[in-house]
């Protein structure tokens, strides 16, 4: 996997052993890469709020997706992090993604990031004004979920990252153990899904859960071997039911692994799965 400033972030490595000696990497520099963004968005309210910046990098997003431009490393390279966050937005929907991209490319296999940045670059912003000039050719591509609807329900995420210290914290510090058991107890999480039914995570789950699907053919494969199914994520819930679904699944937590949820669980009771 390429990286951009790389010698002083740690290159931790979770590697996930299924049952069926399938594994499954998962990177501490793919980690960074999803925080990097999510900083640059939560100082640029113009992007989580509508109006005519949004609608154009939505618009452009759809254009570069629809005619193959985030595909290989050196075009991810050259995002522009507006067009890259609304990419996210997308992937966060890995159902509907799917949808999109088998309806576009039906004999294509997803393709996955191929490019992590670790800092913003001190001249993206001159880039993004440049290309806010540019023409780019129309397309009828129409994504099959509402991008801006989407993008705006992000917010309430935004919020909890930045109030979480991870916001903040200095990324070039080695914390292996911490990142160790974040990702240990996301595959414990959705070791509990079941098909046709809601399951609600923490919010440091979801942050690595949103990082594991910036990678969607990873994702469906992890998902496949340890669920049997593809969960997709869903941010639309009413808040009533949302909190109905999260004590529901904080007490399958406790009762699968014998402890809160919100807590690690411990090694010993991990069944399927190992971790390095």
């Amino acid at each position: 996997m390429g990286c951009s400033h790389s010698l002083s972030i740690p290159r931790h490595c979770a590697n996930i052993r299924t049952k069926d000696g399938k594994t499954f990497k998962f990177t501490y520099h793919a980690l960074v890469d999803h925080i990097v963004l999510l900083r640059q968005v939560a100082v640029h309210p113009e992007m989580t709020q509508p109006g005519e910046t949004l609608n154009y990098f939505i618009a452009d997003y759809c254009r570069r997706f629809a005619n193959r431009k985030i595909t290989n490393r050196h075009q991810q390279r050259r995002l522009p992090w507006q067009i890259e966050w609304i990419w996210h937005v997308h992937r966060l929907h890995p159902v509907e993604y799917h949808k999109d991209f088998s309806t576009l490319w039906p004999q294509d296999e997803l393709f996955d990031k191929k490019y992590t940045r670790l800092r913003i670059r001190k001249n993206n912003r001159t880039h993004a004004i440049r290309l806010s000039k540019s023409k780019s050719n129309p397309t009828k591509f129409t994504p099959s979920l509402d991008l801006e609807s989407a993008v705006l329900r992000q917010r309430d995420f935004l919020e909890k990252f930045k109030q979480h210290p991870i916001y903040s914290r200095n990324l070039s510090e080695s914390f292996q153990d911490s990142f160790e058991k974040m990702v240990q107890n996301y595959i414990s999480f959705l070791k509990l899904a079941r098909e046709g039914e809601m399951i609600v995570p923490t919010f440091d789950v979801d942050l690595i859960w949103h990082t594991h699907m910036r990678f969607p053919s990873s994702y469906r494969k992890t998902c496949i071997a340890l669920c049997g199914f593809v969960l997709n994520h869903n941010d639309a819930i009413e808040a009533n039911i949302l909190k109905d679904a999260y004590e529901k699944t904080a007490d399958r937590w406790m009762q699968t692994y014998n402890v809160s949820y919100g807590k690690d669980v411990s090694v010993d009771r991990l069944r399927e799965t190992q971790y390095i």
